[in-house]
């Protein structure tokens, strides 16, 4: 799906009416790509509470009066050892498996390179700065379980999680894909989509003659986009619902903006050509 664009989220700031920014929590926030929200940011509608502990990482971080960045390690909380690796999105509070990276043939090169440190670790619930949490997206290499445990309080009221799940091990002891949807439909959060899937070419005598990309079959991980179930919307307040238009129009999900958009109509909250409106803002690929 295609996601939103500036005209669009321009339009719906102007007649949503956000009482406030959303909040947003990035857990892993190293910069290796631009995060889903980022167009919320740069329109000033969210406000981000970042976490990273790599500190290469931490370091690239793009200073913003909308974002506050912090070298922390979420997770469980109390004391652990973070294993870091020369690639710093390697790095885990897991050390890598020498049998899975021998079986896939991949990631070789950290194998035997890690430092390890001991770090505090903090569960997002004991933060006093975080009141809320709107979205919170996690990427922990392994650790985005103990990250939402310890954010039970505070996702009571968020709308949407986009986690890393892992589909192959790559670090001994990392709770796996089922472990991960257990805990957050648990919450009241249902698998919405995946925003992509990584795979890689397992390691094989004729590598060197096929086309790597087109022969990547082992699925190894892919973010994950969780809603809080939306089959009662009446349990939904007037802001959740407000929130889920936005985010859903960042992730390219504009059905389920849409049904949003449609919900807040049937509320009187506004304007009954608002759904026809942000069909008018879409690639002209996506209308009929």
């Amino acid at each position: 799906m295609t996601v939103a664009g500036k005209s669009l989220i321009a339009m719906l700031r102007g007649r949503l009416d956000l009482a406030a920014p959303l909040a947003v929590v990035d857990v892993g926030a190293n910069p290796l790509g631009k995060p889903v929200y980022k167009p919320l940011v740069k329109a000033g509608l969210a406000q981000v509470w970042g976490f990273e502990p790599n500190a290469e990482a931490f370091a690239r971080l793009e200073p913003s009066e909308h974002a506050t960045w912090l070298p922390l390690a979420v997770g469980a909380g109390g004391e652990a050892t973070l294993h870091a690796y020369p690639a710093s999105e390697m790095s885990s509070l897991y050390p890598l498996s020498d049998s899975a990276i021998g079986y896939l043939g991949h990631f070789r090169r950290h194998l035997g390179q890690e430092e390890k440190i001991p770090i505090t670790t903090h569960r997002l619930d004991d933060i006093p700065a975080i009141m809320r949490i709107d979205l919170l997206k996690v990427d922990a290499q392994g650790a985005e379980r103990d990250v939402i445990e310890g954010a039970h309080s505070k996702l009571a009221q968020a709308v949407m999680v986009i986690a890393e799940m892992r589909f192959y091990r790559l670090y001994d002891g990392e709770p796996m894909l089922h472990a991960v949807d257990q805990s957050l439909r648990e919450k009241g959060f249902v698998l919405h989509r995946f925003l992509h899937q990584k795979s890689r070419m397992l390691n094989h005598s004729q590598k060197a003659r096929v086309n790597t990309r087109a022969l990547s079959s082992q699925l190894i991980d892919g973010d994950a986009v969780y809603i809080r179930t939306f089959e009662d919307r009446s349990l939904w307040s007037d802001t959740q619902l407000r929130a889920l238009v936005m985010l859903s129009a960042c992730i390219g999900s504009h059905d389920l903006a849409l049904l949003g958009l449609d919900t807040l109509v049937s509320r009187g909250l506004v304007r009954k050509n608002l759904p026809a409106a942000y069909v008018d803002h879409l690639p002209q690929e996506l209308r009929a």
